[in-house]
């Protein structure tokens, strides 16, 4: 779980697909977009924290060096995608809950 290619591949790749949805400008579609993207960004934020708390369970085992060592990246480069998911998320309720007073 904590492989760079996994631990930095999956929210790079759930970036790129939020991206996709975000220029899907379609009338038809905008209604359902809104809401995939939401998903999306509530998916990303998951599973940066689950990756981040394994990280902490694995120092309490080894040490920072260490664990730089065995993975090749710093504990701390897991916040990025972190706060990435938590700023989307937080975006696209508060746009989301605007869709929906619109329509009221």
């Amino acid at each position: 779980m904590l492989n760079a290619a996994f631990a930095f591949g999956v929210p790079i790749g759930l970036i790129l697909l939020y991206l996709v949805f975000w220029f899907i400008k379609r009338t038809r579609y905008a209604d359902y977009r809104r809401f995939v993207l939401a998903l999306i960004s509530v998916f990303l934020t998951t599973f940066s924290y689950q990756v981040y708390r394994y990280s902490q369970t694995v120092l309490l085992v080894n040490s920072l060096k260490e664990f730089k060592q065995s993975f090749g990246y710093s504990q701390n480069l897991l916040f990025i995608p972190l706060v990435v998911g938590i700023i989307l998320t937080i975006l696209n309720f508060i746009l989301l809950f605007q869709q929906f007073r619109k329509k009221e």
